[in-house]
């Protein structure tokens, strides 16, 4: 059986939709994240590219959907792009795509209708190929790193790429009427890999959590150890929200610490379960005692705590987790043993990511990445890797 291009781009156009409603509804109705949004825009984007493409096929003088679709693509590829910078804790830099698809779509419009079906056809290849080997590259660093069904994402982006790249290449070299172009590089088998790819993209998109996830409410984290004066996560997400509602209508600006104990396994092994139970309550007792007097302090599990405070009138925020270091370094776990706790820390404050929770904690968490795999016991900022 034959399929006919123009009920092939119906098809594609309703498969893209299914998936695009599927994925909105599912970022809706479960917590409605930053980068959650970004990429239900990016699959609203190839709704209105599955759109313009049948408006080419089937409606007399509709040359400029064409034009339309191609910026769309390209849209909706940057901002997958922006929306796993914003799960990396990173500025999304959503105009980015924004700019040129506007860019890919006037090229197309300038050659008008004597440009043909492939008009601006190269300019659309291009910034394909740009924005997702970016993607990809996006998906193998800070958040994304450790999210599993990232790694499917990281295959789409990188086949997108490749099938783009040499699509390209064929289509300059050989042009758009050679059999190469046509049988292998066509719409029909475009469109057959874009359905492929688009239903993988949204599965994986889905199944996406960030880094600490939900977790029970217990006193002081996954393990139930009671440490006086820190919350569990889900009381400290609360207290946040509702801090970080106040702090933006009266213009304070807040510092988030993310904070990992670091050697924990080495700790275990060598002097036992205990031991490194008494190291995770020591470093959440100097948490409380060294930070701000107003501060929050959570254990989220896996010896990793959370600080949330004021940014102080004098210093800086790096200088409250310098503090917290140099404390964990005075202070020992046990006076016989003489062992002291490594904290590695990451900052992340409202005056350089704003007051969304998602995106203070995604930023705190990809600054403290970043410090654990340059140099696990230091302290980084994420204004330093906001680019």
């Amino acid at each position: 059986m034959i399929i006919d291009t123009q009920t092939l781009l119906v098809a594609a156009g309703a498969v893209v939709a299914i998936s695009a409603i599927c994925f909105i509804l599912s970022t809706a109705l479960r917590r409605n994240e930053p980068y959650g949004r970004t990429w239900s825009t990016a699959f609203i984007a190839g709704i209105l590219e599955t759109v313009a493409a049948i408006v080419v096929a089937a409606v007399p003088g509709g040359w400029w959907g064409g034009a339309i679709g191609n910026g769309a693509v390209v849209l909706a590829i940057g901002l997958m792009w922006a929306g796993c910078r914003q799960f990396n804790g990173r500025r999304s830099f959503a105009w980015v795509p924004l700019v040129a698809s506007i860019l890919v779509a006037a090229a197309g419009l300038i050659e008008g209708p004597e440009g043909g079906y492939w008009a601006g056809a190269i300019e659309l290849f291009v910034g394909v190929v740009i924005f997702a080997v970016l993607a990809g590259a996006e998906t193998i660093r800070g958040n994304m790193r450790t999210a599993i069904d990232a790694r499917v994402l990281t295959i789409v982006f990188w086949i997108v790429a490749l099938y783009y790249a040499i699509r390209c290449v064929v289509f300059i070299v050989a042009g758009e009427s050679s059999d190469v172009f046509t049988q292998y590089f066509g719409t029909v088998t475009t469109t057959f890999l874009a359905i492929i790819l688009v239903i993988v993209a949204a599965i994986s998109m889905t199944a996406i959590q960030p880094p600490g996830g939900r977790q029970r409410d217990v006193a002081a984290g996954s393990r139930g150890l009671v440490i006086e004066g820190v919350s569990g996560p889900e009381t400290f997400e609360a207290q946040m929200r509702d801090w970080l509602v106040r702090s933006r209508r009266d213009h304070e600006s807040l510092a988030l610490l993310s904070l990992s104990v670091e050697g924990l396994n080495h700790i275990t092994s060598a002097f036992g379960r205990e031991f490194a139970d008494q190291t995770i309550r020591t470093v959440g007792r100097i948490a409380c005692e060294y930070s701000p007097a107003a501060a929050l302090v959570a254990h989220s599990g896996r010896g990793r705590f959370l600080v949330l405070t004021i940014v102080p009138a004098v210093g800086t925020d790096v200088a409250v987790a310098e503090r917290l270091q140099t404390a964990l370094v005075e202070t020992p776990v046990d006076a016989v043993q003489g062992v002291r706790a490594i904290a590695t820390i990451g900052v992340a404050t409202t005056d350089d990511v704003g007051y969304d929770y998602t995106e203070l904690v995604l930023a705190a968490g990809g600054a403290l990445r970043e410090a654990s795999e340059t140099k696990p016991g230091s302290i980084v900022s994420a204004a330093t890797i906001a680019l």
